[in-house]
């Protein structure tokens, strides 16, 4: 039933690159995506987009804004660029939220990592909205990776966006530690080579968005994080 769903969505798609089209596929994503119990992450936050209806509202409001910037373009590789971008637009939205969950970030040093991030906002009202835009983002990326495989059939371009995804993930890791030691008066061994791994990074976006993801570097990105010490050892602020 599900690749059928996936086959009828696909063809919908490719019978005309159109807002409406891509977004009947994203949606069937989302229920695809809510199903994958050998995902239970993905599943739980598919599941809870389509659950909500508030929320689920303005996940459809957003991603209906990049879709249209998707179809747009009368050119195929136009389109096809743009798609890309977007799945780099939404990795890096969701990276703040999924940080502080996966480093378990509480109390005074998520106050302190927040106004770092974000400056002297209401604490509580950002907390909320980042959380709302890593939820949507998550969700839209969802979707824009399974557009580029399965409409487009970029294989190439998805194989990398994993290892890319995976090499974000510790650069926003390194990062947000740095901010924190920096915070309670340390100088984290990450932080002379953050400029450099983001020059990396912003390369291998390069090669990725203009189709040549085979040249994307991931072994010698890779190899640089060992050299910023210990990034799973997050720095302890006192409580207040």
């Amino acid at each position: 039933m599900a690749s059928g769903l996936a086959a009828s969505s696909r063809q919908s798609v490719e019978a005309g690159f159109t807002t409406a089209r891509l977004m009947e596929y994203s949606e069937h994503c989302l229920e695809r995506a809510a199903q994958a119990s050998e995902q239970p992450q993905k599943s739980q936050l598919a599941e809870r987009l389509l659950r909500d209806r508030a929320l689920h509202r303005r996940w459809e409001h957003a991603h209906s804004v990049l879709m249209h910037a998707v179809a747009a373009p009368a050119d195929p590789a136009a389109r096809a660029m743009e798609l890309r971008r977007v799945t780099f637009l939404t990795l890096h939205r969701k990276a703040p939220f999924e940080y502080l969950r996966d480093r378990h970030v509480t109390g005074a040093a998520r106050r302190q990592l927040i106004r770092a991030l974000f400056g002297p906002q209401d604490y509580a009202q950002c907390l909320v909205r980042e959380h709302v835009a890593f939820l949507s983002s998550a969700g839209s990326f969802i979707c824009a990776d399974s557009l580029c495989g399965a409409v487009l059939g970029d294989a190439a371009f998805c194989e990398a966006l994993a290892h890319y995804e995976s090499a974000y993930s510790e650069y926003y890791r390194a990062y947000g530690d740095s901010l924190l030691a920096q915070h309670s008066g340390e100088t984290g061994a990450e932080q002379s080579l953050l400029p450099y791994l983001r020059y990396q990074l912003k390369v291998i976006r390069e090669h990725m968005l203009s189709g040549n993801p085979q040249r994307s570097d991931f072994a010698t990105l890779q190899a640089l994080y060992p050299a910023t010490g210990d990034t799973h050892v997050l720095p302890i602020i006192p409580q207040p």
